[in-house]
């Protein structure tokens, strides 16, 4: 029997789903000869992934990861890049992401986008004009979360990548950041801050009544789940293990339960996302000096 290993840390609010269907791939796997092992990662977890490649140098056949520390950060990155496969290919994407900065670098699929979206408290900004964009949002008392991971500097990446280091400093100067995405939207319910930028599965939960969501004209801060495959596996059979993981009922579940953006082809699109042409806000990388 050949073993794949994997190490998978993705959506933590939905991972009793992700963890399900897993074994399910898994017990399918077996009955054509291939374990496939898993090791779990992120909140409610020891180790964190992006750690634990860089503390021991060891990469799975698989990883599925929201810690874009692994691979966006050039020391960690650096330790297996060379040894992955061009992958973006195996599963069809839609246009909308295919085009996007998403998929600068063909070894790296995504799977999923989480946007950012902004968020107010109707009572606290009571007669004034919401802002409509994340540039008219800097001056405002904000709050966002990601402090413990790697959202948190994804929102000072992207931010510096779209308007520059002078606009981002000016942003963080009025911000405050807290352990964890979710206390974001925590936060302006309980009128502690006027404005908050938060997950999207957190911010369409919010009651309607009290808070105002808009997604940026600019396009949305992203937490994207990227796919990666080490060349231990030949194409063929990493495009098939893949097809068995990411199907479309799968990918789907994060649409309708946590209005989160699938990027392959035959997969619902988040209402929001749609109405607003799949703008993302994720850096070209080879353009960050």
């Amino acid at each position: 029997m050949r073993e794949i290993s994997m190490y998978w840390n993705n959506i933590c609010v939905l991972h009793r789903y992700e963890k399900k269907h897993i074994e399910n791939v898994t017990s399918l796997l077996k009955e054509q000869d291939i374990l496939l092992k898993t090791e779990y990662f992120g909140l409610g977890y020891p180790k964190k992934l992006s750690e634990e490649v860089k503390n021991t140098g060891i990469t799975p056949d698989i990883i599925v990861s929201t810690d874009l520390e692994v691979f966006e950060d050039p020391e960690i990155y650096g330790l297996f890049k060379e040894d992955l496969l061009e992958i973006q290919d195996l599963l069809p994407l839609k246009k909308e992401i295919r085009n996007s900065n998403l998929c600068q670098d063909k070894r790296l699929l995504p799977f999923l986008v989480i946007p950012l979206i902004m968020v107010f408290n109707r009572q606290l900004l009571a007669g004034q004009p919401l802002p409509e964009t994340l540039k008219e949002l800097a001056v405002y008392p904000k709050v966002f979360g990601g402090k413990a991971n790697s959202a948190g500097r994804g929102v000072f990446k992207q931010l510096t990548w779209l308007y520059g280091k002078e606009f981002t400093d000016l942003f963080m100067e009025n911000a405050t950041i807290l352990d964890m995405p979710v206390q974001s939207l925590q936060s302006v319910q309980k009128g502690s801050l006027p404005a908050a930028i938060t997950p999207s599965i957190f911010a369409f939960r919010a009651d309607e009544t009290l808070l105002s969501l808009r997604y940026p004209k600019e396009g949305a801060l992203t937490v994207p789940s990227f796919i990666a495959v080490k060349n231990t596996l030949p194409p063929d059979l990493a495009g098939w293990i893949l097809s068995k993981l990411f199907t479309a009922d799968f990918c789907n579940y994060f649409a309708e339960y946590g209005e989160i953006q699938p990027c392959f082809q035959q997969t619902k699109d988040v209402n929001m996302v749609a109405e607003h042409q799949f703008r993302f806000v994720y850096p070209d990388f080879s353009k960050i000096t």
